[in-house]
């Protein structure tokens, strides 16, 4: 409403009885309103009219901007969750297994859907764009030593090797450690 222009009046009703939906101009039509009641907006006749447009369209080029900035980092930071995650659970399986708690076949699929998360999840963060390409590059590295030592896991429990086992709990206990160090320097505040 600024400079003398006005908003529209041509307003959006919706029917009490049959919840249809019309529009009314507002000078006309206001008496014969009956058992309709107005929705809480008007219109406006500026919306995307003369400076407001390029206004309109810096605004949202900016915030189209600011979101593809901030998607890549939440990607790698969901994916190395995940990531975290899995290491964990596949860490857990084993002692179990290694323990005689866990069956053969719950372990091996365990295992063998983990290495499946844990590829996926390299993938999604080496396609992830960033502005720090060294630190997404470490964190990729981990994401793979974690794969490379569940694979290693799995050889072992196919040949029935709990030393093998072993040795691949050691590779992701020392990738775990890794991982979470790539995740603290891709993270870390940048001055």
């Amino acid at each position: 409403m600024s400079r003398g222009r006005r908003l529209s009046e041509r307003w959006r009703l919706i029917d009490g009885q049959t919840g249809r939906s019309r529009s009314i101009h507002a000078d006309r039509d206001f008496h014969r309103l009956g058992e309709t009641s107005l929705v809480a907006h008007q219109t406006p006749a500026l919306t995307f009219s003369g400076p407001y447009r390029r206004l309109s369209c810096l605004c949202v080029l900016l915030l189209t901007g600011v979101l593809a900035g901030c998607s890549s980092s939440d990607q790698i930071k969901q994916q190395s969750q995940t990531v975290a995650s899995a290491a964990q659970t596949v860490s857990m399986v084993l002692d179990a297994w290694t323990d005689g708690a866990a069956p053969f076949a719950y372990t091996s699929g365990t295992l063998r859907s983990t290495g499946k998360t844990l590829a996926d999840a390299e993938a999604q963060i080496r396609s992830a764009g960033t502005a720090e390409p060294a630190e997404q590059s470490a964190l990729a590295a981990a994401v793979k030593d974690l794969s490379a030592a569940v694979a290693r896991a799995e050889a072992g429990l196919q040949a029935d090797s709990r030393a093998e086992v072993q040795n691949a709990r050691q590779d992701l206990r020392q990738g775990s450690r890794t991982l979470a160090t790539a995740y603290a320097g891709y993270f870390a505040p940048k001055p």
